[in-house]
């Protein structure tokens, strides 16, 4: 099955939709540039998440693959991929720490 259209959804606890997106970053980073940065990374995800799902992390609580995408050196997009209904789940955006939970 190919996807037209991908939505996102948010599962990470401080981000529920794209609103509380800008609030969580500059809360979390103070730096609206970041926040241009991870816009463009989801945008980028939403148009083809398979194109940057390189590496398997995993299988999320749904069983699908979990992915990351970088937004900066430090700075990661936790996501993972359900093709059959067209989602995109984003679990965590942070530095490699927060998502990773190591160094």
């Amino acid at each position: 099955m190919v996807c037209e259209k991908w939505n996102m959804r948010f599962l990470t606890s401080d981000v529920r939709d794209v609103k509380d997106l800008a609030k969580f970053v500059v809360r979390r980073f103070s730096n609206l540039e970041v926040l241009m940065l991870i816009v463009d990374k989801l945008e980028l995800l939403k148009e083809n998440p398979f194109k940057y799902a390189r590496e398997k992390l995993g299988r999320d609580i749904y069983g699908n693959s979990m992915f990351s995408i970088e937004v900066t050196g430090d700075i990661r997009i936790l996501f993972s991929v359900d093709p059959k209904n067209c989602i995109i789940f984003i679990w965590e955006i942070g530095s490699h720490k927060d998502v990773y939970g190591r160094d």
